[in-house]
């Protein structure tokens, strides 16, 4: 957890964010990618290194396509990717 230092065995903490733009098929898009002190921390969902993600409409469709909402697709890809779609760019993805 932020700031519990009771429970931590580590000297490593967070050290801000890092600001990534990546490309997409519409558009690009600015990601605020955390970062730690020790640079360990390895992104999974958006690896280092890499500015192209325009699969992420494919991930929309198919989560669409299995019953979530547009206002449930907003919410799950603003917290694994961190990328701000709202509800009606996730309305037109899927038309």
């Amino acid at each position: 957890e932020k700031g519990d230092s009771h429970n931590k065995n580590t000297t490593n903490r967070r050290n801000g964010y890092s600001k990534k733009t990546v490309k997409s098929q519409f558009g690009d898009l600015q990601l605020d990618v955390p970062r730690d002190r020790d640079n360990d921390f390895n992104p999974v969902v958006v690896p280092k290194n890499i500015r192209d993600i325009s699969g992420i409409e494919e991930k929309i469709i198919s989560l669409y396509t299995r019953g979530m909402s547009t206002r449930d697709i907003h919410d799950q890809i603003l917290d694994l990717y961190g990328i701000e779609i709202s509800a009606d760019q996730v309305s037109n993805i899927t038309n």
